[in-house]
């Protein structure tokens, strides 16, 4: 009896240690059975300004915005920070090239009409699913949206009270690792960011 305790402690330790790790393999099966942990997809970043907003706003609020979809392309993960955000009422993508304005095609936060006073983070591990998308410009699922980020037809951007068609904005650009080994190839945005 005390062989067959300490052989199931064994086998037990075994499971959990393969899904502490993410794989299991069991003898006699051909294959493993892989944990899918809902990331390792493209990466993506956006620095927010109000220098990058049309037209420019003079402003301290900055932001950064990160974004990382699963494998699949069918979930996207993001974190949002925003500085010296006063009366921030909402966050949003939206689907428009560098020194154009879009629709808002993925709401990222908000909307508060009172505004909140933001000063760190703001939005931390929250996902999004194609239900999310609200326009179609740049798509109709996350994989559609994945690809206009990729070819630099995407931004972050950060509304106010004051500034309400946006405090400060930055255009969405692989961050250099994009999970899937594809390289888009797209501009992804120049990388230009002046500071306010």
């Amino acid at each position: 009896m005390h062989k067959a305790y300490l052989t199931t402690l064994g086998v037990l330790t075994a499971v959990l240690t393969a899904a502490a790790l993410g794989t299991l393999v069991l003898p006699g099966l051909a294959g493993s059975v892989t944990a899918d942990n809902d990331h390792g997809g493209p990466q993506f970043e956006a620095q927010l300004r109000g220098s990058e907003e049309v037209p420019p706003v003079d402003t301290n609020t900055r932001g950064k915005a990160d974004f990382e979809f699963n494998r699949g392309k069918t979930k996207l993960h993001f974190d949002l920070s925003v500085e010296n955000g006063e009366r921030v009422t909402q966050a949003h993508i939206h689907c428009g090239p560098e020194g154009q304005n879009g629709p808002i095609v993925l709401f990222l936060a908000g909307f508060h009409d009172k505004g909140w006073d933001v000063d760190g983070n703001w939005i931390g591990d929250a996902t999004a699913t194609d239900a999310n998308i609200t326009n179609n410009a740049c798509g109709s699922t996350l994989a559609e949206l994945e690809q206009a980020m990729a070819d630099g037809r995407t931004y972050a951007n950060v509304h106010t009270v004051a500034h309400q068609g946006g405090e400060a904005r930055g255009q969405i650009q692989s961050n250099g690792d994009n999970g899937d080994g594809d390289n888009h190839g797209g501009n992804g945005g120049n990388g230009r960011h002046e500071d306010d």
